[in-house]
């Protein structure tokens, strides 16, 4: 692991500790969060928290392109910076790789606080998992970033964030061959606005190794994307949605989650999160 990760996991469990003692001290009654509580019932049990870190070999294997304009001219290192810096965004549009990630995992506990759920869940590296993988988890980031995805995603899953030919990411969705990719503008139109779009994927159901215990898998495309996946799971918006869903699919199944951020113009900040669609997983 690296050090960005410690201190990003650091900074999540002070606020974990934090938030702890505040949240079971809430009189607020039981009954008011049933339907978030039936969706997040599997914390009641043992359950880990998987988050991994985008590896340096995914990033600078693909900086290699985004150079191939530039010389060695030393009146260009400002313009090599530049482009250093482009490509960091374009890899992780949240502006910090893993931000989303980590943001995701710190909204969660917050709201496990309020719904007087177990508020300090034990979170791990992919490495660190070893025997766990047996127990209820919640996997954080896709592929690229969380080495467990690959193999403990939900079982009948069939979305997958990921990078198309083209080199664009994306979300995936396997069953109807449809990409929704990263979408961001580098101009303003004319209302002075740059949108920025991205998706994310919740999914839940059993754990493909032990079908008793089950996985939630909340990813994006980029980082804004898994937070705005997280964002559905939490928001009284999308309560009474995902309780439908949960009774229709018998606790299983997968959606696909949209982030539109406006940057600049009359609606300057303003961020808009949508579920796109839900269905039953294939099992």
């Amino acid at each position: 692991m690296n050090a960005g990760y410690d201190i990003g996991i650091d900074l999540a469990s002070a606020a974990i500790g934090a938030i702890a003692g505040v949240g079971w001290t809430l009189s607020t009654r039981r009954v008011k969060y049933r339907r978030h509580r039936a969706f997040w019932s599997f914390l009641e049990k043992p359950t880990i928290f998987v988050v991994g870190d985008l590896g340096t070999s995914i990033l600078l294997g693909t900086l290699s392109d985004a150079l191939k304009q530039e010389v060695s001219q030393e009146e260009d290192r400002s313009l090599l910076v530049d482009r250093i810096m482009s490509h960091i965004n374009t890899q992780e549009i949240s502006g910090l790789i893993g931000r989303g990630d980590l943001d995701a995992i710190v909204n969660m506990v917050v709201k496990f606080a309020s719904l007087r759920l177990p508020a300090k869940p034990l979170i791990l590296h992919p490495s660190q998992i070893g025997e766990h993988r047996n127990q209820n988890l919640v996997l954080i980031g896709g592929k690229d970033v969380n080495s467990l995805t690959p193999v403990m995603t939900p079982r009948g899953c069939h979305l997958e964030a990921l990078t198309n030919d083209a080199g664009r990411n994306v979300v995936r969705d396997f069953r109807l061959n449809t990409d929704y990719p990263v979408r961001w503008q580098s101009e303003p139109n004319a209302n002075g606005e740059i949108i920025r779009e991205d998706y994310g994927i919740l999914a839940r159901g059993r754990n493909p190794i032990n079908p008793e215990t089950r996985v939630l898998l909340i990813a994006g495309a980029h980082g804004l994307g898994t937070l705005a996946a997280a964002e559905v799971s939490l928001s009284s918006k999308f309560e009474r949605r995902l309780y439908r869903d949960l009774k229709e699919y018998n606790g299983n199944f997968e959606c696909i989650v949209k982030y539109t951020r406006i940057d600049g113009g009359p609606s300057d900040g303003r961020v808009t999160i949508d579920l796109e669609f839900s269905r039953p997983l294939h099992i």
